[in-house]
C-alpha cells in the first residue's frame, strides 16, 4: 500500500498552503455569478414583455437561448441582468455568468478558459479541470446534465464560443449578448433572437430625469431632447452626460447639447457609423471635463493588458502611489467613465477603452505609453514575485533586471493573501505575458510566466500551466537562453503528468534533457529526471522509476543539491515501499527526514514522515509508524493541507489493518474515503477497495 504515484515529493513542495482547497462537506454550493443590475434601468417594457415570455414558449425539453444583439453601447447587458435578476430563484442550481470578450485588448476568451472558469464555478477543482477542450466540455455537459442553469454570456463574438457553454439540463436558461447576429444559434441551438434599438426620445429623456431630477430636466425639455438626439439614444452614451450633469447641479442641458453638438467626431478605430459617432462626442465632452490627473489615468488604462484592473496595476500605469491614485479611480468611476463591478475591479465599457487608447495615442508620446506599459507590467512581475515564499523553490532563479522604479509598497499583495492574489489576477497575469511576448520583450514575458509557479504548484489550473509554460518555452528560445527553456520543458512536463497526458509529459521532460548544454547548468536535468521517474511510477513501471530516482539521486548529490538530495530519497522510498522492499524505504525515508529537518522543510518533513510510517508498517512496526504519522496528520492540519491530512489517516487505517484490528481498520476507511472522493483523487478507488477488503461498504 502506497501513496499515489502523482504524490511523490517534487521540487517546489515545499509549501504552506494546501495545494486545493479545503473540502466542503456538504458539496460546493450552488455558483450565483450574476453581476449587480444597473441601479438606473429605463424603459424597455416592450422588450422585457418579449423576453418574460421566453420561458413559457418553450417546450421545457432543451435549453432555452435568447440572443439579444445590438451596436455597443445600447444596454444590452443592463437589459440581460435587469431580466435575469428577477429569475435568480427560479435556478436554485446556479447562475454563470461570463464576458466572453469579443471586444477585448487582447482578443475574444478562449473556449478553453471560459469551460474552466464555469467548471471551476461548478466545484471542479483546478488540479480536475481537463487540458483538452474536448473534454471539458464533456465534463461541462455531465455536470449540468440534471439542474436547470441560468447562464449569461456577455459580449460573445461568435457561435463556436457560446454552444459549449451551453447547459445540458432542460429547462435552463441561456442568455447571450452581441454586437454580431450570430445566426447560427437560432439554427442550430433555437436561439430567439431580440434586436435592441436605442432610446426613442421620450425614453431617453426618462433615463436623464431618473438621474438629474425631473424638474431640472422638464425646465430644459427641448435641450433634453437634443441631448438624447445628439447622444444617439444610446444608454452608454446618455449616461456619460447624465454622470458628469449631476456633479455639476448647476450646469445647464443647454449649454451640454451645445457642446456635444460642436464635438462630434468618431473613434478612427471605429466604422463610420451615427451611434458611434455620438459615443465620441459623448466622451469626449466627458473627458475634456476630467482634471489632469484623471485624464491621464484614464488615458494609460486603456494600455492595461487585461479586462479587469486592480488599484495596484492602476497606480502602477500611473507611477503614483496608491493613496493618490484611488481618489482618481473614484473619480472617473463618479463620471461613469469606469465601472466597478467588484471591489478593487475596475472596468472599461469596450468602446470607452478604444476612446482612452486613442486619447493617450494623441496626448501622450510613444516613450511615455511605452513606459506605462512597462510600469504596469513590471507591477504584475513584482506583485507575482511577492507570492514566492509559498514554495520552495524549483529552481534556481534567473534574475531580472527591472527598467522601471519599484512600485509604491501599499499596492503589492499582503504575504497573508498571496495565493488568494494569484488566483485572482490569474487571467490577467496570462494577459500581460501574452502582451509582454507581443511587444517583443521575450525576457520579461519569460520571467512573468515563471512567476506564476505558485499558483501552478498549489492550485494546479493544468490547462493555463501548459499553456503559460508552453509560452514560456517560446520566449526562452527567443531570448536564447537554453536553461530557462528547459525550466519551461520541465513544467509543461508536470502540466501534462498532472493531467495523465504521461506521453506528452515523457515527451516535454527529454526534450528538456536535449536542451540543455553539456557544459551548462545542469539544475534542470534533475528536474527531467524526476519527471520521468514520477511519470513511470504513475504508470506502475517501478523498476524505470526507481532507476530514475536512483539518477535523480546521483545528480543531486554530484551538485551539492541538498534539498533535491533529500526529495529524491523520499521518491525513492515511496517506490520502494511499493516494491515491496520496505526494509530499504526506510533507510531512505529515515535519511530524508533527517536532511529536510535540517534544512527546516517542515511541511517535507511531515510528508516523508507519512511514508515512513507506512513503510515501517509493512515491517511490524506498528507503534513507531503510529508515533510518526500521528505527528504528521497534526503537522499538515496546521499547514492546511487536507489532502495529506487524508493521507495520513490513510496510512493509520493500513496500520491498524495489518495488525489485524479491522474495526478500527474500517472506521478510519470510512472516514478517510469521502475526503479522497470530495478532493477528486485516484485514491479514493485504492481506499474503497480496502474497506471492502475488511468488511465495510465503499458506497
Amino acid at each position: 500500500m502506497t501513496s499515489n504515484p502523482s504524490v511523490p515529493l517534487q521540487r517546489g513542495a515545499g509549501v504552506t498552503v494546501d495545494a486545493g482547497a479545503q473540502p466542503d462537506r456538504a458539496g460546493p454550493p450552488a455558483p450565483r455569478q450574476l453581476k449587480r443590475p444597473p441601479a438606473r434601468f429605463t424603459n424597455r417594457v416592450g422588450e422585457l414583455d418579449t423576453l418574460r415570455r421566453v420561458l413559457t414558449a418553450d417546450g421545457g425539453d432543451r435549453p432555452s437561448v435568447q440572443l439579444i444583439t445590438g451596436p455597443g453601447g445600447v444596454g444590452k447587458t443592463a437589459l440581460a441582468l435587469h431580466w435575469l435578476h428577477g429569475l435568480r430563484d427560479d435556478f436554485p442550481g446556479g447562475h454563470l455568468h461570463a464576458s466572453l470578450g469579443a471586444f477585448d485588448p487582447t482578443g475574444p476568451v478562449a473556449v478553453g478558459e471560459l469551460l474552466g472558469q464555469f467548471l471551476r464555478a461548478l466545484g471542479v477543482p483546478g488540479s480536475r479541470v481537463p487540458l483538452d477542450v474536448e473534454e471539458q466540455g464533456a465534463l461541462y455537459r455531465t455536470l449540468t446534465a440534471r439542474t436547470p442553469l441560468l447562464v449569461l454570456l456577455d459580449n460573445a463574438d461568435s457561435e463556436a464560443q457560446v454552444r459549449p457553454l451551453i447547459p445540458a439540463a432542460p429547462g435552463s436558461l441561456v442568455v447571450v449578448t452581441s454586437r454580431r447576429s450570430l445566426g447560427g444559434l437560432t439554427v442550430a441551438e433555437g436561439a430567439r433572437l431580440l434586436s435592441l434599438e436605442p432610446f426613442q426620445a421620450e425614453h431617453g429623456i426618462a433615463l436623464l430625469r431618473a438621474a438629474l431630477g425631473e424638474d431640472r430636466v422638464d425646465t430644459e425639455r427641448a435641450h433634453a431632447t437634443t441631448i438624447v438626439r445628439l447622444t444617439a439614444g444610446l444608454p452608454i452614451a446618455l449616461c456619460s452626460v447624465a454622470a458628469r450633469l449631476a456633479t455639476k447641479p448647476r450646469a445647464s442641458l443647454a449649454r451640454t447639447a451645445a457642446d456635444l453638438g460642436v464635438g462630434r467626431r468618431r473613434l478612427a478605430v471605429l466604422s463610420a457609423r451615427h451611434e458611434e459617432d455620438s459615443v465620441q462626442a459623448t466622451f469626449d465632452l466627458a473627458y475634456d471635463a476630467l482634471p489632469p490627473e484623471a485624464a491621464r489615468l484614464y488615458r494609460l488604462l486603456g494600455l492595461h493588458p487585461g479586462a479587469e484592473v486592480s488599484t495596484g496595476a492602476a497606480a502602477a500605469a500611473a507611477g503614483l502611489p496608491v493613496a493618490d491614485t484611488v481618489p482618481l479611480l473614484d473619480e472617473l468611476v463618479e463620471v461613469s467613465m469606469l465601472t466597478e463591478p467588484d471591489e478593487d475591479r475596475y472596468v472599461f465599457h469596450d468602446l470607452q477603452r478604444l476612446h482612452a487608447v486613442e486619447k493617450a495615442e494623441r496626448h501622450d508620446s510613444a516613450d511615455e505609453r511605452e513606459a506605462a506599459q512597462l510600469r504596469i507590467l513590471e507591477w504584475y512581475l513584482r506583485a507575482a514575485r511577492s507570492t514566492e515564499h509559498l514554495v520552495t523553490p524549483d529552481q534556481e532563479p534567473i534574475r531580472y533586471e527591472y527598467t522601471q522604479r519599484r512600485p509604491d509598497p501599499s499596492s503589492l499583495p499582503a504575504t497573508g493573501e498571496a495565493l488568494d492574489w494569484l488566483e485572482r489576477e490569474r487571467t490577467n497575469l496570462l494577459s500581460a505575458m501574452r502582451t509582454a511576448a507581443q511587444l517583443g520583450l521575450p525576457r520579461l514575458a519569460w520571467q512573468l510566466g515563471d512567476a506564476m509557479w505558485p499558483l501552478f504548484l498549489l492550485r494546479k489550473h493544468y490547462r493555463d500551466f501548459l499553456t503559460v509554460s508552453q509560452l514560456g518555452a517560446r520566449c526562452a528560445r527567443e531570448w536564447g537562453n537554453a536553461y530557462a527553456e528547459a525550466i519551461m520543458r520541465n513544467r509543461c512536463g508536470a502540466a501534462c503528468r498532472g493531467a495523465g497526458r504521461f506521453a506528452e509529459a515523457i515527451e516535454h521532460y527529454r526534450g528538456a534533457l536535449e536542451t540543455l548544454p553539456a557544459d551548462g547548468d545542469q539544475a534542470a536535468a534533475i528536474r527531467s529526471v524526476e519527471g520521468l521517474g514520477l511519470v513511470a511510477l504513475a504508470e506502475g513501471r517501478l523498476g524505470d522509476a526507481l532507476r530514475e530516482f536512483t539518477d535523480d539521486l546521483r545528480r543531486s548529490r554530484e551538485l551539492g543539491r541538498e534539498h533535491d538530495v533529500a526529495l529524491a530519497l523520499v521518491n525513492l522510498g515511496v517506490t520502494e515501499t511499493k516494491a515491496g522492499r520496505a526494509a530499504e524505504a526506510i533507510g531512505h525515508l529515515e535519511e530524508a527526514r533527517s536532511l529536510l529537518t535540517e534544512q527546516g522543510d517542515a511541511y517535507n518533513v511531515a510528508r516523508a514522515r507519512i511514508d515512513l510510517a507506512r513503510a515501517l508498517g509493512h515491517q511490524g512496526r506498528f507503534t513507531e509508524a503510529r508515533g510518526h504519522v500521528t505527528d504528521a496528520e497534526e503537522a499538515m492540519r496546521r499547514h492546511g493541507s487536507v489532502f495529506e491530512q487524508a493521507r495520513a489517516m490513510q496510512v493509520l487505517a493500513e496500520v491498524a489493518e495489518l495488525e489485524g484490528r479491522a474495526d478500527e481498520a474500517r472506521r478510519r476507511y470510512e472516514l478517510v474515503l469521502p475526503i479522497f472522493t470530495e478532493l477528486g483523487r485516484p485514491e479514493a478507488g485504492e481506499v474503497a477497495q480496502r474497506l471492502r477488503d475488511v468488511g465495510g461498504t465503499s458506497t
